[in-house]
């Protein structure tokens, strides 16, 4: 099963374990049992995270946040309505959603109290189950589950792979296209590596400006050799709309990318505005290595402590000659490689 796979198949499994949790508060606060309705709205759930995941897709993404949400909870809700109405008219002897006045014809559903009533208690069910997954994707996973448990309240030691990509001639870019149509530039590229991320499993750290820090724990980054197919697999994408991006913006983007990994601090900072943030030796070492990645200008640096926790690299990866980064407040050089794809996995 591919990591993309993965992705989507957890998306339908959070859709389905938020519908069914509140809608089980629902039922509870009612005064009901919970019996086998509880089918029927895990149901709902899968239903609307699959609308969202195959339907919806990007449709919605040119419109301000709380237009998104409005608009897929309309949509959910006259979807399942036409899915009601449906199987009224395709097995009327067979539809006993509700226990009394059963409807003759599918027009009677329409005047019956139940329906309103069951209507409402979905569309506020789908609202929330569609706000908490939004929520959760802006947030990013990591760190929206280690708010939920407090996990970073206090900075925590992992050992995790960190991965920065920086836009060649960004300044000049920015310069030639002026600030509003340099960033749908910046939006539209990084938009293009959502497929990759996925697949290879990343979590984006944060964006800075035309930088962007993916990171992995250490075991999911080096496992398939993600952290390293991660870089090329976005090339392929920018490269496989080239004639899109030249068309519209006159330039194709090009980036240099370092890859280090190690022991971390991770731990929220803020109190009215909270962040994620990632601290300690290797964040500094991995901003060095960008650095010489530029004044080298080669695509990507990679450390040989790194490499050496991926001994299958070389099956698939051509590795460059070492060399040396001395980083700020160590007594010691960080020893680095280039890196070239030869072959995807």
């Amino acid at each position: 099963m591919t990591a993309l796979t993965r992705y989507k198949l957890r998306k339908l499994a959070k859709y389905t374990l938020v519908t069914v949790a509140v809608a089980s508060a629902f039922v509870l606060f009612s005064g009901e049992r919970l019996d086998l309705q509880m089918g029927a709205w895990a149901l709902l759930g899968l239903w609307t995270g699959i609308l969202e995941e195959y339907f919806f897709g990007r449709r919605f993404r040119a419109l301000a946040v709380p237009l998104q949400f409005l608009g897929k909870v309309l949509l959910v809700n006259l979807l399942t309505i036409a899915l009601i109405a449906l199987a009224f008219a395709m097995d009327s002897d067979r539809f006993n959603w509700f226990a009394h006045d059963q409807p003759t014809r599918v027009q009677e559903i329409f005047l019956m109290a139940q329906l309103y009533k069951l209507m409402l208690r979905v569309v506020v069910v789908t609202s929330i189950a569609i706000l908490v997954v939004q929520v959760e994707e802006f947030m990013g996973r990591r760190l929206f589950i280690g708010f939920l448990l407090g996990r970073y309240e206090r900075p925590v030691a992992e050992e995790r792979v960190v991965l920065t990509m920086d836009l060649v001639g960004s300044t000049g870019l920015a310069e030639r296209m002026g600030d509003m149509r340099y960033f749908r530039f910046l939006n539209f590229t990084y938009s293009l590596m959502t497929d990759a991320i996925l697949r290879n499993e990343a979590d984006i750290h944060k964006y800075v400006g035309d930088e962007v820090i993916f990171t992995w724990p250490m075991r999911v980054g080096v496992r398939y050799e993600n952290c390293l197919d991660l870089f090329f697999d976005i090339q392929e994408r920018i490269r496989e709309h080239e004639d899109d991006l030249r068309g519209e913006y006159g330039v194709v983007p090009q980036f240099r990318a370092a890859l280090h990994g190690g022991r971390v601090i991770s731990a929220q900072v803020g109190h009215t505005k909270r962040a994620l943030e990632l601290s300690g030796d290797v964040m500094n070492s991995v901003s060095r290595i960008l650095g010489l990645a530029k004044d080298m200008k080669v695509d990507l640096l990679i450390s040989a402590e790194l490499l050496a926790r991926i001994p299958s690299a070389a099956e698939r990866f051509r590795i460059g000659p070492q060399s040396m980064v001395p980083v700020k407040g160590r007594k010691r050089e960080v020893r680095v490689h280039t890196v070239e794809r030869t072959r995807k996995a």
